[in-house]
């Protein structure tokens, strides 16, 4: 597996944030492809994006 690539700066700038969702992406991708290929649908995999995140947003952990 590739390594997640770095911020383009240490603090923070202007787009980071998008850098960040750009270097997280593709990961997304393949965590996305592996649970298609083991039989979840994508309506099943967003979901399932959606809880973590959601869940993430008031915790300091994600499951």
């Amino acid at each position: 597996m590739q390594p997640i690539k770095e911020p383009r700066e240490k603090d923070d700038y202007a787009d980071r944030t998008l850098d960040c969702r750009e270097a997280i992406g593709a990961k997304v991708q393949q965590v996305t492809e592996a649970a298609m290929h083991a039989g979840w649908t994508r309506e099943e995999i967003k979901a399932a994006f959606i809880e973590i995140a959601d869940h993430w947003k008031t915790t300091d952990h994600i499951v």
